[in-house]
């Protein structure tokens, strides 16, 4: 039997790019679900070491290091928000015309605006688009970070009985705040007077050690997580958010960041049009990364709050099988439209 390199050597680049890219993250996913059966790992734990550990250093590392500009940054961030608010915006239309019964209406809402940016869109970015993607994807994953435990907390607190304040509370008790600012100082730190002043090696060499363990602890841990608790779910709100979520979120990205570079083409003398004329880079990475599955903390805040905790599960679960299907789809968009 010949080597592996020489059996994927005959595919052409877009199927090469599909399956070095996907592959990964399938198997990655399947040895955390298998881990999960087999030892019940404890998901606790490894919740934990993400958020606090491997995330963090990963967004330490590749931020501080990347050669994003000041306005870019700026405008992913304003784009992310302009894509949860109108996703929102469109979910709530179709619930109020539906008349669908709040509680549903908050979980399909917090499922199809809030995606896994972190354990699934990070190791998606740096496997297609290596430390440029995930520099790009770092600040996505900041803005749903926030965004969730902001306005996601407030549409899951109108839905249950939670107390909105504590929730906000838990924002500022994880790190991603005081990491991203700590990573811009390293930038500045490292392009400051226009020249190159590296970190010292201390910092400098554990934030690369830990960023290289965040893929696939992420992975397992998604993994580990569809493990858990799988079941027959009601097929007709979910099925409502995997067409929203896998689909046409995307969709909807891939139109506002066209949207927005034709203005700013039209509009050239706009310094904000400039910070958000994103096309066509990150535009391809960001499109691609808006069609990753439900976020987990949608589950924990509808859990949190008393809110439809079943529907929020199955939109966590199917959402990522589906998304198994989907992002391949997603990839050859991204291959025939930008190249």
């Amino acid at each position: 039997m010949p080597p592996p390199v020489l059996i994927f050597a005959g595919l052409n680049p877009l199927a090469a790019d599909i399956f070095n890219i996907l592959a990964p993250i399938l198997l990655m996913i399947g040895l955390g679900a298998l881990l999960r059966w087999k030892f019940r790992i404890d998901l606790g734990t490894l919740s934990k070491l993400n958020i606090y550990l491997f995330v963090p250093g990963f967004v330490f590392h590749n931020v501080s290091t990347s050669t994003l500009g000041w306005s870019t940054m700026g405008g992913i961030v304003a784009m992310t928000v302009l894509q949860v608010l109108t996703l929102g915006l469109m979910v709530w239309g179709i619930g109020r015309t539906l008349r669908v019964q709040h509680k549903t209406l908050a979980a399909i809402g917090l499922a199809v605006m809030f995606y896994n940016s972190g354990n699934y869109g990070l190791p998606l970015a740096d496997l297609a688009f290596h430390s440029r993607g995930a520099a790009v994807q770092a600040f996505v994953m900041m803005t749903q970070n926030i965004l969730t435990f902001t306005i996601g907390l407030g549409i899951a607190a109108w839905a249950g009985a939670g107390e909105f304040a504590s929730g906000v509370a838990t924002l500022f008790r994880l790190p991603i705040l005081p990491t991203l600012a700590a990573a811009l100082l390293g930038k500045w730190w490292i392009h400051r007077g226009g020249g190159l002043h590296p970190l010292p090696p201390a910092i400098a060499q554990t934030a690369q050690y830990v960023s290289n363990g965040m893929v696939p602890l992420a992975l397992a841990t998604v993994g580990a997580q569809l493990a858990s608790n799988p079941r027959w779910p009601r097929w007709r709100p979910v099925s409502m958010v995997l067409v929203l979520r896998l689909l046409l979120g995307p969709i909807q990205m891939a139109a506002l960041l066209y949207l927005l570079h034709e203005l700013a083409i039209w509009f050239p003398t706009s310094a904000a049009l400039a910070a958000m004329d994103l096309w066509p880079w990150p535009a391809q990475l960001l499109i691609l990364t808006a069609s990753v599955p439900t976020a987990v903390n949608t589950l924990l805040l509808t859990m949190e709050l008393d809110g439809d905790a079943d529907l929020a599960a199955d939109c966590v679960f199917w959402t990522t099988i589906a998304s198994c299907i989907t992002i391949p789809i997603w990839l050859i968009v991204g291959h025939k439209t930008f190249g």
